[in-house]
């Protein structure tokens, strides 16, 4: 036994990001060529973009996929960096950037069962 954890099921990539005045449409523009890559990529299971209420300047960008080493050949992609550097480009540098492991969540389904 080597002691260590076992890999993660699925993760979810969290990033919080900062656009820079006036290229927010330039971003989304750049972000749908990054989903659509990452949609055609082994593993990926979804992506979620948000842009926040209170200050239209941060966004969180969210993908989930089936598990840690998917996201990990998905970011060694030859077509990786050419996809993201258009998107990264329209960013302030105060970007955060976390990987997670997925533990059981809820559907949001509260209604009380029939029968």
């Amino acid at each position: 036994m080597t002691g260590e954890a076992p890999a993660p099921a699925r993760v979810r990539v969290v990033r919080l990001l900062r656009v820079r005045e006036g290229r927010e449409a330039e971003f989304v523009d750049a972000y749908e060529g990054v989903r659509d890559g990452a949609m055609r990529s082994p593993g990926h299971l979804r992506e979620q973009l948000c842009r926040s209420v209170d200050d239209p300047g941060r966004w969180l960008l969210t993908s989930e996929w089936e598990s840690l080493e998917a996201i990990k050949r998905w970011r060694t992609d030859p077509d990786h960096s050419a996809l993201v550097g258009p998107m990264n480009a329209c960013l302030h540098d105060d970007r955060w950037t976390g990987v997670f492991e997925i533990v059981p969540e809820s559907t949001g389904d509260r209604r009380p069962r029939q029968g």
